[in-house]
């Protein structure tokens, strides 16, 4: 799929309180993870691999907390897809690469009538001179999302005739609706199963 970008280029390297690289701590470990690493590429990867498998998504470890901003995710080491998506961002962003976020509509596991967004992330690749799109949720035993530059390794399989539904947007920030929702519920597994958006909402 081809994104659109919808901002310009300089937005998709700029901090916020959702993307929070400005914290010493989440400027601390984007330097520490790419130490060493000179070609782009390296320190996607590496990013890429810290983020989906060394934080954990919330509902894999049915854990009730919440977090939003990319300090709060590492600091907690957890969070649903959204929050993951703001801590790859500050991670690409301290170092330089432009990163935005792109969304997909899925059927909600606890609802066999319920759709809600499931947020990645998408890297510009200077070397390739084009978008990537990674999917850092983490994996588990019906969830496999890789890295890969050359063809299309993300999680979830989309299945229109469900209604499911992937956004060709790329925006440089986080969709307000997402962050409304994490920061409207204290309670992770209550939002999981009550209180999940979908892009309009």
């Amino acid at each position: 799929m081809d994104l659109i970008q919808r901002n310009k280029d300089a937005s998709y390297l700029k901090f916020d309180k959702y993307v929070n690289y400005d914290d010493p701590a989440v400027k601390a470990k984007a330097f520490e993870l790419t130490k060493g690493l000179t070609e782009p590429i390296d320190k996607i990867e590496k990013i890429y691999y810290f983020v989906r498998d060394e934080i954990y998504h919330t509902w894999d470890t049915k854990d009730d907390i919440i977090t939003i901003s990319a300090s709060d995710v590492l600091e907690k080491k957890t969070g649903m897809s959204y929050a993951k998506a703001n801590l790859l961002a500050a991670l690409m962003r301290a170092n330089g690469i432009y990163t935005g976020f792109c969304y997909q509509r899925i059927k909600h596991f606890s609802s066999s009538n319920k759709l809600a967004l499931h947020a990645l992330n998408a890297v510009y690749e200077p070397n390739l001179k084009r978008w990537v799109r990674l999917d850092a949720r983490g994996n588990n035993y019906e969830f496999n999302a890789d890295f890969s530059l050359n063809e299309r390794n993300l999680g979830y399989k989309i299945r229109p005739e469900l209604g499911e539904f992937e956004f060709n947007d790329l925006i440089a920030v986080p969709l307000p609706s997402t962050m409304a929702a994490l920061e409207r519920n204290t309670n992770a597994m209550y939002m999981f199963f009550n209180d999940l958006p979908d892009y309009d909402s």
